[in-house]
């Protein structure tokens, strides 16, 4: 029963695909369980995608139930993305794929605004080489994430992002050069975060697990000095910090 509803999924998909071969396609939603049946398929939708000079592609699969009989996370296929295509595309959202390093050719993602990352596998090295060459990023989400180490994107400063968000990823250490960013949203385990240049940072929300509530209080406020917002919650304890001006007031609430 499974099988046959994947294949009608499959079929659904091709024949409204084929409806529009030729035709610009602004946006193409894939959303689907994820098996191993589907990687010939879903290389096939990139394709057309990029035939397309797609502006969004959104591929939001989920991981079986059972893992370790369906296999790993789908490799996203960058060796699939011609340049021309890929300077089209200014949404991206990938759900559980896994990100192996890009060709020797890949020129990155030149017009990106906005990605979104969910469940993907990869490593520090591959995701900070992806994220540099996002050069026109404004907008970044990645949870679940597990790298097991930092997360550091300061090579090439993300001069145009505004809002960055990482919740529930493993990682040891954030370290971003964004100035232009006004928004930044954390919840996983208490980590050194370094946000370079962003002097602009307007709101910061921090739920921290595990840690002290006063090293974390004191660590934010002296790394984040520029910051108009600032909201931390460990557990019950909550800390509310509002710059106005050289006035800044301070809420404690438990």
């Amino acid at each position: 029963m499974k099988h046959q509803h994947t294949q009608m999924f499959i079929d659904r998909v091709n024949a409204v695909l084929g409806k529009h071969c030729g035709r610009v396609v602004d946006q193409l939603e894939i959303k689907f369980i994820f098996e191993s049946k589907l990687v010939d398929h879903l290389n096939n939708w990139i394709r057309f995608a990029m035939s397309t000079h797609a502006k969004n592609l959104a591929f939001d699969l989920a991981p079986p139930s059972n893992l370790l009989k369906y296999g790993d996370h789908y490799r996203f296929p960058f060796e699939l993305l011609d340049n021309k295509s890929i300077s089209c595309l200014a949404c991206l959202q990938l759900s559980f794929v896994c990100f192996k390093p890009p060709p020797a050719d890949f020129i990155g993602f030149p017009n990106l605004r906005k990605l979104d990352l969910h469940v993907v596998k990869t490593t520090r090295q591959d995701l900070e080489s992806i994220l540099c060459s996002c050069i026109t990023l404004e907008w970044l989400s990645i949870v679940r994430c597990h790298l097991k180490d930092e997360m550091k994107v300061v090579l090439q400063p993300l001069s145009q992002l505004q809002y960055l968000k990482i919740m529930h990823c493993e990682v040891t250490k954030i370290e971003f050069d964004a100035a232009n960013l006004s928004t930044f949203v954390y919840d996983g385990p208490y980590i050194p975060i370094t946000l370079h240049h962003a002097t602009k940072l307007e709101n910061a929300k921090f739920w921290f697990r595990g840690a002290v509530f006063q090293r974390a209080a004191t660590s934010l406020l002296n790394g984040l000095p520029d910051v108009q917002n600032l909201t931390l919650q460990l557990g019950m304890q909550r800390l509310e910090v509002f710059y106005i001006g050289t006035i800044f007031e301070l809420w404690f609430s438990m």
